[in-house]
């Protein structure tokens, strides 16, 4: 009696995390078919692929982050990528990663507070991109 009520319970995680894998392969997929210049906002973190080696991408960041007046706490780099963290005016954490990709393919991701602030990342992106 027991096993016949909880045969559909069972069925349906099955099919619950069946749904969620098939999910995370369509994200997947459509990441690898949209190529550089499109955004993408995984759980807070918008990343972007540009070409330019990590070393120009490091410089640009720089700037963009002097300009915006963002205050900083900590910034770390080496030849593979590097990390910007600090506190925007509001009081809200920002993070901004560079990782590279290629010579000359660089990752670059922004999270702003804890939960990301997509039109804020974007803006930063957009002023990173003007100093390329």
């Amino acid at each position: 009696m027991v096993k016949k009520k909880l045969m559909p319970v069972v069925l349906l995680c099955y099919l619950l995390i069946g749904l969620n894998a098939c999910g995370y392969i369509l994200v997947g997929t459509l990441a690898a078919g949209a190529g550089a210049g499109t955004y993408f906002f995984v759980k807070g973190n918008l990343k972007r692929d540009y070409e330019a080696p990590v070393e120009r991408m490091w410089e640009a960041t720089l700037q963009a982050v002097e300009e915006l007046r963002l205050a900083t706490e900590s910034k770390r780099h080496d030849a593979f990528g590097g990390e910007i963290k600090g506190v925007m005016a509001n009081g809200e954490s920002f993070q901004i990663e560079l990782k590279r990709l290629s010579n000359n393919w660089t990752e670059l991701g922004i999270r702003i507070g804890i939960f990301g602030d997509r039109t804020r990342s974007e803006a930063i992106h957009d002023k990173i991109l003007s100093k390329l």
